[in-house]
């Protein structure tokens, strides 16, 4: 698998797990650090650039991540507003 590497840093842990579940679900082996230690330690209060919550990747599935990252950050992964969870789509 091989080192693992940031892809994304995120303020919100439940952004960080919604990417890194997209991301699986494109078969990157990503995981989420930091979730639980952002709020117990007061680092959103100071956060920076390099504080937050991470998604990490091996560095052999970084470039298909970021990738896929830029069409999450695009909204390309977005819910209709208008979605019926409950009708089959066609």
């Amino acid at each position: 698998m091989g080192p693992l590497k940031v892809c994304a840093r995120y303020l919100s842990p439940l952004d960080a797990q919604v990417l890194a579940a997209c991301l699986q679900n494109a078969g990157i082996d990503a995981q989420v650090m930091d979730g639980e230690t952002m709020f117990v330690s007061g680092a959103v209060i100071g956060a920076s650039p390099d504080s937050g919550v991470r998604v990490m990747v091996p560095e052999s599935q970084l470039a298909h991540a970021v990738r896929i990252r830029a069409a999450y950050d695009a909204g390309e992964f977005a819910i209709d507003e208008d979605y019926d969870v409950g009708k089959e789509s066609s």
